[in-house]
């Protein structure tokens, strides 16, 4: 779970870029808006000072580089510029004015044709990282944001990694830390299996999916060993019977514990939304007909 402290750069100034605000914390620095003094525009720009980061810190910054710069979707926030100045590295990247969905969850539930539309915008962004082969491995709420127009953008990638490559550890046996936040983590993300690949995500898309629709995370309890043993061994509780039975099934699809089991693919929870949110527009098209 990403609860490591990051450096804060007390700094005005890095580059071009000049520091308006702090923004927050991500997974691998601190994050401001700025503004880009050359070309006037605000980005937002994560840096930190490398000799107050670890080596843990260091490669979670340079990891998030490289897997940003192999991607470019329109459901994924924008790379501008990657360097270094003095002692301070930064990322400067697409400044997504708007609300994350954490913030829109605050009011319970969503409408279920904007769970569908939010959705279809982060499984898009998926199929394009996967097929770049990235894995994004923190897909929750915080990390979804919907711009003023409604477009989604996936942001934060510092703890993605390309796929196939194994550095997860046993968190439950051997005390190490999970890489992703409760209660998004994968059954296999708890179990510190070597190998976490692109289902992951479909997952953690799932939790977010069902937290949409119920207004609750499918697993919780007391404590985060409490939330663990349920991702890995409860079984998905229902979602409210307001919810149509394709987009219930689905959601259950990605919440398949067993891999193999699983939705496979983001482009199959592309494809299955787009049929329920076709079929919503025809039934709102008939319904407005009717009254007419």
């Amino acid at each position: 779970m990403n609860h490591e402290k990051v450096p804060v750069v007390n700094v005005l100034k890095v580059g071009r870029y000049r520091m308006l605000e702090r923004l927050g914390d991500g997974a691998s620095g601190a994050v401001y808006l700025a503004e880009d003094t050359v070309i006037r525009r605000k980005v937002a720009l994560k840096l930190f000072r490398q000799q107050e980061a670890d080596a843990r810190a260091l490669r979670n910054f340079e990891r998030e580089a490289q897997c940003a710069s192999l991607l470019n979707h329109p459901n994924i926030v924008t790379l501008f510029d990657v360097g270094v100045e003095d002692d301070v590295r930064y990322i400067a990247s697409e400044y997504v004015e708007g609300e994350t969905l954490r913030e829109l969850l605050q009011n319970g539930p969503l409408p279920i044709i904007d769970a569908i539309d939010i959705a279809l915008g982060v499984a898009s962004a998926l199929v394009a990282a996967h097929e770049a082969w990235v894995v994004h491995r923190d897909v929750k709420p915080e990390n979804i944001m919907l711009r003023r127009d409604r477009c989604v953008k996936v942001l934060d990638f510092g703890v993605a990694k390309l796929a196939g490559g194994g550095e997860q550890t046993d968190p439950l046996k051997r005390g190490h830390k999970l890489v992703g936040t409760l209660p998004y983590l994968s059954p296999e993300q708890v179990r510190g299996e070597p190998i976490i690949d692109t289902r992951s995500d479909i997952y953690s898309l799932g939790v977010v999916m069902y937290e949409m629709l119920a207004g609750v995370p499918p697993f919780t309890g007391a404590t985060p060993i409490d939330v663990l043993a349920a991702i890995v061994e409860a079984e998905v509780p229902p979602l409210p019977g307001s919810v149509p039975a394709a987009i219930a099934e689905l959601v259950m699809g990605c919440l398949r514990k067993a891999v193999h089991e699983r939705v496979q693919t983001a482009a199959e929870v592309v494809a299955q939304l787009s049929d329920v949110r076709l079929d919503f527009a025809i039934r709102e098209r008939t319904s407005r007909l009717a009254v007419n």
